[in-house]
């Protein structure tokens, strides 16, 4: 687990290197785009696994995870819309 923690901080200081100095539209591609692939498996894992254990039961901990990575994977896809189709102000 310390393992999956290093990596998503890891990711987290990615976006932000990546984000940084940029237009409104690139950090949220960019906050989308690493939420999809990084943040939200690993997020979803480390809270599955730890409520699972917590808990003592596995389907407890795998609904965690399947309904945690659900719901930031479509924060992901919002992010990515926003930055796909959202206006500048002039």
């Amino acid at each position: 687990m310390a393992i999956a923690i290093i990596i998503l901080l890891l990711a987290i200081v990615l976006a932000v290197y990546m984000s940084r100095n940029k237009p409104r539209k690139k950090k949220l591609l960019v906050w989308g785009i690493a939420t999809i692939v990084a943040i939200a498996p690993l997020v979803s894992w480390i809270a599955g696994i730890s409520f699972g254990m917590d808990e003592g039961d596995g389907f407890i901990g795998f609904t965690v995870m399947i309904y945690s990575f659900v719901l930031l994977e479509v924060i992901g896809f919002i992010l990515v819309y926003l930055g796909i189709f959202k206006r500048m102000k002039r």
